[in-house]
């Protein structure tokens, strides 16, 4: 198959069956693939766009370089992930496929604020010796944030705590959308 020469793939594992890696290419589309038509070896930063750029798996280098870690450094990493993930309102979580030589870090959230996150990841794993440079198809110019979506949130409630009611006009028709409210319990037939 020689147009996928050179696309990235994410890697979803081996198939002992088959002998085959199973990898899913940024269309989503999942092939089986030797192991001697793929490069084991990705450069740091490659970075794979997936279901709309809501998704980036980014290859950061090494396992070698998580197992040789210090364990105190190692938690300080994790603690680290878990405070990028809260200032960037985004998941992450760090992709290492038994067999695979590398390990990366995927990101989930809205295709706009993975696309902010990408260059604060890089800081991240360049303070720990882990240096990269995001690179790849959909990996874009970031785009400056107008609001965080944490902010977006809480700018919706009014003081009270509640959100705005939203009036949308169809054909006519006006409907105004309200918090939900408390109903009654239902009592089952026998009135209890």
């Amino acid at each position: 198959a020689a147009h996928l020469n050179g696309l990235l793939a994410l890697c979803r594992g081996f198939d002992e069956e088959k002998g085959r890696w199973l990898l899913e290419l940024h269309d989503e589309e999942q092939k089986y693939v030797k192991n001697d038509n793929i490069l084991t070896v990705l450069e740091p930063g490659a970075t794979l766009m997936l279901e709309r750029g809501c998704v980036a798996h980014v290859t950061i280098g090494r396992v070698s370089l998580l197992d040789e870690m210090e364990q105190e450094a190692r938690e300080s990493l994790d603690e680290d992930l878990g405070v990028f993930c809260e200032k960037s309102d985004v998941r992450a979580e760090l992709n290492c496929v038994a067999g695979w030589p590398q390990f990366s870090v995927v990101l989930r959230g809205v295709p706009d604020v993975v696309q902010r996150a990408l260059p604060e990841l890089e800081g991240l794993f360049g303070f720990y010796g882990m240096k990269f440079k995001c690179a790849g198809v959909g990996v874009g110019p970031v785009k400056p944030a107008e609001h965080s979506a944490s902010e977006v949130r809480e700018a919706e409630e009014d003081d009270d705590g509640e959100k705005p009611s939203e009036t949308v006009e169809v054909e006519g028709l006006v409907i105004e959308s309200k918090e939900r409210r408390a109903r009654p319990q239902r009592k089952n037939r026998y009135g209890v």
